[in-house]
């Protein structure tokens, strides 16, 4: 298997016949539908007809496989073939014509990316947050670099006015006082 632009290329070849093919696209991601298609020529005799058989599964775990018998289509062997999680998987091409040929290959199926709009907003809240943390430190040093105010003085403590002496003096009255002996 080897990469070829936008296309993982199959190629195998015997004295009898070469098996070639594609899987578009090449780095095939979990949940996305990946197109195989496959063409056998031979060498010399009539023309291989079908049917090939295709089994994808992860690599040391066989019970999860997806297995097809394909049946020709024109001139090749097409499927389409969706992989339920990333890791490395085993392509393995099988059929049958004067003998049994059962070839195996490799490849690598990615994790799904973010969304785009999931990305998009983490791409925001971090240029805000950078933006917020650059204006927070730009705020500080120009506080720091202030020269400092004089020290205020303090504030002059309240003091009741003054009394003044004709208000602590008795009023002149017209009455006389009264007489102490007349009391009696």
């Amino acid at each position: 298997m080897e990469r070829r632009g936008d296309v993982l290329e199959l190629r195998w070849a015997d004295a009898e016949e070469r098996l070639q093919g594609t899987l578009h696209p090449a780095s095939p991601r979990e949940g996305d539908p990946s197109m195989l298609s496959l063409h056998v020529g031979a060498f010399e005799g009539p023309e291989f007809t079908g049917p090939l058989t295709v089994t994808f599964h992860l690599k040391d775990s066989p019970a999860q496989q997806v297995t097809r018998t394909l049946q020709r289509d024109g001139v090749n062997w097409h499927t389409q073939v969706e992989f339920d999680e990333p890791g490395l998987y085993e392509l393995e091409v099988r059929y049958q014509n004067t003998r049994l040929k059962v070839l195996t290959g490799h490849l690598t199926v990615a994790a799904q990316p973010l969304p785009p709009g999931l990305s998009w907003g983490i791409l925001a809240l971090s240029a805000g947050t950078a933006l917020a943390l650059g204006v927070r430190a730009m705020v500080r040093r120009v506080k720091a670099s202030a020269p400092p105010s004089p020290p205020a003085a303090p504030a002059p403590l309240p003091v009741a006015p003054a009394e003044t002496a004709t208000a602590t003096a008795p009023a002149a009255s017209t009455v006389p006082p009264p007489d102490a002996a007349s009391s009696q």
